[in-house]
């Protein structure tokens, strides 16, 4: 179906569980308009610190840009250029709409110690800003874990599956788990690929019960 010529959406995001919650209200709002979509992750995070969280995080990503037929690009650069990067990227897609969310917007505004969104008024004359809610962009969801670290599953005889942390043994699944925070036990989420997807399963005291996507549950 052919796009208009008018409108064209441009969604901004860094990494983290709220990503792809923006990423889908902005497919959203390109559908409506029946216009383009771009998605550009701001990469600030240190590479070594964060580097599982980045490889989750851009499988997720380039999976909902390939189902909204929307074009990706990641732009790494410090936090206090975040503005320059924003607007030369728009300016560049010609993008008439841009939209980010609450909880980047009181992040960056907080490390550049001002307001990004008269910065970005300022520089990106020519579209229009949307700041979405936390609420919006992030429905009922709270991202309480902590950063990404290598695990593995090892099936078991009765179907169920062990977290492990060591592969010596052999492993059933390699990917990312991500613990809950303020536990002792090792609950969480377990992320992998499957069948070229990316699935995340519910872990709880070490065992995932079911190898059942949480968004399916």
């Amino acid at each position: 179906m052919p796009t208009s010529s008018n409108e064209r959406i441009l969604v901004c995001v860094n990494y983290g569980h709220h990503g792809s919650k923006l990423i889908k209200r902005g497919a959203s709002l390109a559908a409506q308009l029946n216009a383009p979509l771009s998605i550009l992750v701001f990469d600030s995070l240190p590479e070594e610190e964060y580097k599982h969280d980045k490889k989750i995080d851009m499988s997720i990503f380039k999976e909902l840009a390939d189902e909204y037929g929307a074009d990706l690009s990641v732009e790494k650069s410090h936090a206090y250029n975040i503005t320059n990067v924003i607007s030369n990227f728009a300016k560049e897609k010609q993008a008439t709409q841009i939209v980010i969310g609450q909880i980047a917007e009181n992040l960056w505004t907080a490390l550049l110690g001002g307001s990004i969104i008269d910065t970005l008024l300022e520089k990106a004359p020519f579209a229009d800003l949307h700041v979405v809610p936390k609420e919006r962009a992030d429905e009922t969801d709270n991202w309480n874990f902590e950063r990404g670290v290598s695990a593995y599953l090892v099936e078991q005889t009765d179907g169920t599956y062990e977290l492990r942390f060591d592969d010596s043994k052999g492993f059933t699944y390699e990917g990312v788990f991500f613990k809950e925070r303020q536990t002792d036990f090792n609950s969480g989420i377990f992320s992998f690929t499957k069948d070229g997807h990316i699935f995340e399963v519910r872990v709880d005291d070490g065992t995932v019960r079911q190898l059942v996507d949480i968004d399916e549950t």
